[in-house]
Parts: C-alpha cells; structure tokens; sequence
C-alpha cells in the first residue's frame, strides 16, 4: 500500500538516478576517453585536484571504468539515493503516526511486529530498485555513446551489491529515526543531517587531517565503487560493516516501535 501511493514519486526519483548514470558516458566521449580525461586533470591545480579528489595518475591506472565510478560517488546520486530510502522510511511509520493511519493498520488482527516488517520489506524493494537502475542506467549510455576505453559489463554486478548496501545501511537507520518520532519532517531533517555529515566527513577526511580520525565513522567510508567497477571486488570488511549497520538500525527500530506508546 506505501509502495502504490508513492509510486509515482518513485519512478520518477529512479528516472532521474538512471538519467544521470546514462550521461556519465557521452560525457566521457565528449572528452575523447580515458586519454582526454586525464589530460583535462592534469590541468587542474592541484588544489582542485584534491577537492574532486581526483590524483593525477587515477584515470592513467583505471581508465573508462575509474571514470565512470565517478558518478556514484558524485553528490546528487547520493542525494536522491537518500531522498527514496529516507523519504520511504518517514512515510511509512513517522508519516503514519502523524496522520493517525497507522491506528488503522494495528486495528487489524495484525501486531506491531508484523507492521514493522512489511515496512522493511518496502524498504528493501526500493535499496534494490535503486542499487539496479544506476548500473542500467550506465549501461544504456555507453550502448548510446560508446567512448574508448576497456569496461568489464560483469563487474556492473558488484557495483549494483555495494551500492545497495550502502542505501540499506542508509535505510536502516531511517527506519530507526522513524520509529522514534512521530512526524515526518522530524525524520527528514534527522535524515538529512545524519546524510550531509556522513558525506562531509567522508569527502573531506583526505584533505582536511581532523576528520580523517572519524572517516571510519562514516558509511560512505565502505562505499568504494571505483575497485566494484574496475576490479569487479566487493570487500568483506565493507559488506558486514554497511549490512551490519542497515540491520542494527532496523532491528533497533523494531523494539522501539513495539515499545513505545504510539500518538492517537
């Protein structure tokens, strides 16, 4: 039922993760491949070079594939990646209790538990529509652009299972944040801060030294989409650590929500 009434919120939010994904290549033709790429680096200072934290030799050792890894650790796809499975998570519990719907589903020989559940399921649909339509969405554009450079299309797998992990562990402690408040916008803005944080954080710890100290903290930390795509590797430290912390947030979320005294 959550799924079907934001449905169309939804497709269009994995039209547009799929849209930038496909533009990722043309523009890298647009440059004349790997080569032109790395010749337009090279120009930066190295200032900037920091700040896109692009090194010099990235491209040089892993080509058409290093590039394009790029795209998913850009910060909008992580912004509208954050914006389904957050968004979601505030609609399905915090939203219902705002509204007072949720009385309707509890009212049903139905328990707290089981309510839970079906929102994780949900959760769970959209950490895999999203973890799928960007690598398909990279797909139909090197088909449309087909720039130079080697690209390994079984390594699109790997990507597809990192990315996903990193939305459940997104995802999980939303649903936790979720299962505490009690109005959506509450949630959003939990959401937002925690997304903004993490992100600071693990985008600036290699140029700025005091955050490198707490890079561990961050979950894009154990995102690396540049080895998935180029190396076809999927870390073990970084699959238990982000499956890990989706289903803490998840099951802490589920003895909140049995607990706690729901707003009538």
């Amino acid at each position: 039922r959550l799924l079907a009434r934001g449905l169309a919120g939804l497709f269009g939010l994995l039209l547009l993760v799929a849209l930038f994904e496909a533009v990722q290549a043309p523009v890298a033709d647009s440059f004349g491949g790997p080569a032109g790429v790395q010749a337009l680096i090279d120009q930066l200072p190295p200032a900037f070079q920091a700040l896109a934290r692009l090194r010099p030799e990235f491209i040089a050792a892993t080509g058409l594939a290093g590039y394009l890894s790029v795209g998913f650790t850009h910060p909008l796809y992580a912004t509208l990646a954050a914006a389904g499975t957050v968004g979601f998570a505030a609609r399905g519990l915090a939203g219902e209790m705002e509204r007072g719907t949720i009385q309707l589903a509890l009212s049903r020989p139905v328990s707290r538990a089981q309510v839970y559940a079906a929102r994780v399921l949900g959760l769970a649909v959209i950490v895999v529509a999203l973890a799928v339509v960007g690598p398909l969405g990279l797909v139909a554009g090197l088909l449309l652009a087909q720039p130079a450079g080697e690209f390994v299309y079984a390594n699109l797998l790997p990507l597809a299972a990192a990315s996903g992990l990193l939305f459940w562990a997104m995802g999980g402690l939303a649903l936790l944040a979720s299962a505490a408040a009690s109005t959506t916008g509450r949630v959003i803005g939990w959401g937002i801060a925690v997304f903004i944080i993490a992100y600071f954080v693990d985008y600036f710890a290699g140029i700025w030294t005091p955050l490198a100290a707490i890079e561990f903290l961050s979950p894009f930390d154990y995102f690396d989409p540049a080895r998935a795509l180029v190396d076809g590797a999927l870390p073990v430290q970084n699959v238990l650590t982000l499956g890990l912390v989706g289903a803490a947030g998840a099951l802490a979320g589920l003895v909140v929500f049995v607990r706690r005294d729901l707003p009538t």
